[in-house]
């Protein structure tokens, strides 16, 4: 019995540690793999938050075309990785390492290259965060192999 429960515990223990929680805030992980968007508030109810969240929502389907992983860090309310939760003390983690002030509504890209590319206070708008993203070389390498033309 234990000669079969040995590869499904190796399984079970690798599935576990390939989820976005076991990554967290070890961004490196995601390096060439994905771009990440940080989004910093308050709380859920802040209106810069709630209008950025619903376009996020509303354009799902290009927020993953452009391979972005979105984190969700709130001072208040629980924090989310995609619709993962994320641990407070990763939550604080991300806050101290992108000196994301408190009381204030922060969005940070960051490449697939590990770069910070862009950061916005106050208000952010997802449009100019996709025109950035479609015009680095490698979103136009992306673009070229599935045969887009933006």
């Amino acid at each position: 019995m234990q000669h079969l429960l040995k590869p499904f515990i190796i399984l079970a223990v690798g599935a576990v540690l390939t989820t976005p929680t076991a990554w967290g805030t070890d961004l490196k992980s995601y390096r060439w793999k994905n771009r990440l968007l940080l989004v910093f508030s308050p709380a859920e109810s802040n209106p810069d938050f709630a209008a950025f969240d619903r376009s996020l929502t509303m354009q799902d389907p290009e927020v993953k075309d452009r391979d972005l992983i979105v984190f969700r860090v709130f001072e208040k309310d629980p924090s989310r990785l995609e619709k993962q939760p994320l641990a407070p003390e990763d939550a604080d983690k991300l806050r101290r390492r992108f000196k994301a002030a408190p009381g204030r509504f922060t969005v940070i890209l960051i490449g697939k290259d590990g770069g910070v590319k862009m950061v916005r206070e106050h208000r952010a708008a997802l449009a100019e965060i996709f025109d950035l993203i479609d015009s680095m070389p490698m979103r136009q390498q992306e673009m070229r192999e599935k045969g887009e033309n933006r």
